[in-house]
């Protein structure tokens, strides 16, 4: 789902918290709330450590990285790696934190390809696959939910 004037990450937030304005950074690409974390990242095409989805024929993962600052006992980390699925009978997280994706194309992804729109896309809730703490910026594996 496109977010309404979603250029920006302060629309997102507007987005996913329309009655009460949220104060969050503009700078980082996780936003984290008491029961749920936000990503938003730029698509970009051929570059070594950008995220990108990769199609697993019958579910899609997402790769997501750090802030190359981010260190290795960054309470963030636990909290991704504990994403998961909904409770099928309350729709709820039986165990940790609810995490959803907001992504769009990089600008010159956008210009590449001939895409006249760089809004942010809700791209849907995420499950945690696997994480790499040894390379930088840590990567994480998601599957799409």
């Amino acid at each position: 789902k496109r977010v309404p004037g979603g250029r920006t990450k302060d629309a997102v937030m507007n987005f996913v918290s329309p009655s009460v304005r949220p104060r969050f950074s503009k700078y980082v690409g996780v936003q984290e709330w008491t029961n749920s974390v936000f990503l938003m990242f730029n698509v970009v095409c051929g570059n070594s450590y950008g995220n990108c989805f990769i199609d697993k024929g019958s579910s899609m993962h997402v790769t997501y990285y750090l802030s190359e600052k981010t260190r290795t006992d960054a309470p963030i980390i636990k909290r991704l790696a504990t994403s998961g699925p909904p409770s099928p009978l309350t729709e709820t997280l039986s165990t940790g934190t609810s995490v959803h994706l907001f992504c769009r194309p990089a600008p010159e992804t956008a210009k590449t390809n001939g895409l006249d729109n760089h809004d942010y896309v809700y791209a849907g809730r995420l499950q945690f696959v696997t994480k790499d703490v040894e390379r930088c910026p840590i990567q994480f594996v998601f599957e799409l939910i």
